[in-house]
């Protein structure tokens, strides 16, 4: 019992201090000795082992979504994560025919994404001068993506509705009332912005996302409008955090292993493997969250019906019974077996697993590859402008800001 609150305590300490901190070696703790821990702060049980965390994925009969609370996905309204069975199945489908369609992904979503890399990109101040590359290239690049696939044209305020709505959902660990408040007032704008949007296409559709949304069927009835309004905003969210957070961990982590940028410089083949492979060693997203449907034995403890449970797949994705050498970062790791972690089957659990596998995750496959060979093709090296910037966020976790200095190619 010692032991368990020890690392009971020092998983507690890592949440407390967040920013900079490095949870790595308590996951490792936890998931030898503790890989089922109850805690406090997050009133949640905690789940770090590779296998238990894809059955939770995976056991749609034993886990499901966690509804209407703070700090959930539930801000977004009723949207795709709050389904199950066929009808998430059904609705799914929807956006995967756009999303993940080799005809669009190859044409018309490869001439959008490799249009914004350039523009955004070619703005960027060379060395002497600083760039943050997360404010110009690696946030609007995918803000744009999503923006126009839906066809929602320009808007303002794109940018501060979604920043709101993501901290007040799952990255709300504490409940903040005032951060969830400001997420409902940020998506009630997104919500009003984007009605009539929604009322022109039930009555003349077009060829993109929105119009999907509005002219799909299920059950013989479309969509409503709060539930296409929820899909959206949603979208917009999901559409920018993967590629955003992940290009700039692996700027950082190219910039603080020069020997893994060169090899990418070498062999540019290496790049869909590089992008894959900070998925696994510092994702995104480091947090699903579920409730127990019933009570269920992970570990050996007993996780009560109605329990919140947050699974850390950043801990999964270090769990060495599934990876060698987990803590190395090696942008060849996996050459030849990138596309299986883009889907249902693949190890990397950084777009989650079972029926809840990340819809767009080829779409930030696509992103994230288009960025990373611009600035190979661009740049001979980066060095940060000043400290090396902490990463920060329990569940979404990443350097606020990424201010580097870029050597342009000679």
């Amino acid at each position: 019992m010692t032991g368990t609150n020890s690392i009971s305590e020092s998983f507690t300490a890592y949440l407390t201090a967040n920013e900079g901190a490095d949870p790595f070696p308590i996951f490792d703790r936890m998931r030898e000795e503790a890989p089922a821990l109850w805690s406090e702060p997050l009133q949640a049980w905690v789940l770090t082992r590779w296998d238990d965390i894809t059955a939770m994925l995976e056991g749609g009969d034993r886990f499901g979504p966690l509804m209407n609370q703070p700090g959930t996905s539930s801000i977004f309204g009723r949207a795709i994560l709050q389904m199950s069975g066929d009808e998430h199945r059904r609705k799914d489908a929807i956006i995967a025919k756009r999303l993940r369609s080799p005809r669009h992904l190859g044409s018309t979503i490869e001439e959008i994404v490799s249009g914004l890399v350039h523009e955004y990109g070619d703005r960027l101040p060379v060395a002497p001068e600083t760039a943050d590359l997360r404010r110009g290239l690696t946030e609007p690049v995918p803000l744009g993506a999503i923006a126009e696939l839906m066809d929602m044209g320009e808007a303002g305020n794109f940018r501060s509705w979604y920043n709101d709505i993501v901290a007040a959902g799952t990255s709300n660990v504490t409940r903040d009332p005032v951060v969830h408040a400001r997420g409902e007032a940020a998506r009630d704008e997104l919500f009003a912005f984007v009605t009539p949007g929604i009322e022109q296409r039930r009555t003349c559709p077009g060829d993109e996302l929105l119009s999907d949304l509005c002219s799909m069927e299920y059950e013989g009835e479309r969509l409503s409008d709060d539930e296409v309004r929820s899909f959206t905003a949603f979208l917009l969210s999901a559409g920018i955090e993967t590629t955003d957070r992940a290009l700039a961990n692996l700027v950082k982590h190219l910039i603080l292993e020069p020997e893994q940028w060169q090899r990418l410089k070498d062999d540019p083949n290496l790049v869909s493997s590089a992008v894959t492979e900070i998925l696994r060693y510092r994702p995104p997203v480091h947090v699903t969250i579920r409730m127990a449907k019933h009570d269920n034995e992970v570990a050996g403890v007993t996780i009560p019906g109605g329990s919140k449970v947050v699974a850390f797949v950043s801990s999964a994705n270090h769990d060495p019974s599934r990876f060698d050498n987990p803590e190395v970062f090696d942008v060849g790791r996996f050459v030849g077996e990138e596309r299986p972690n883009y889907t249902p089957i693949g190890p990397v659990r950084a777009f989650g697993g079972g029926p809840h596998t990340c819809t767009g995750s080829l779409l930030a496959k696509l992103e994230m590859e288009r960025t990373l060979e611009y600035l190979l093709d661009r740049f001979d090296h980066f060095e940060f402008a000043g400290d090396v910037p902490p990463d920060t966020g329990i569940v979404l976790r990443s350097p606020t800001s990424l201010h580097v200095m870029l050597h342009a190619n000679n």
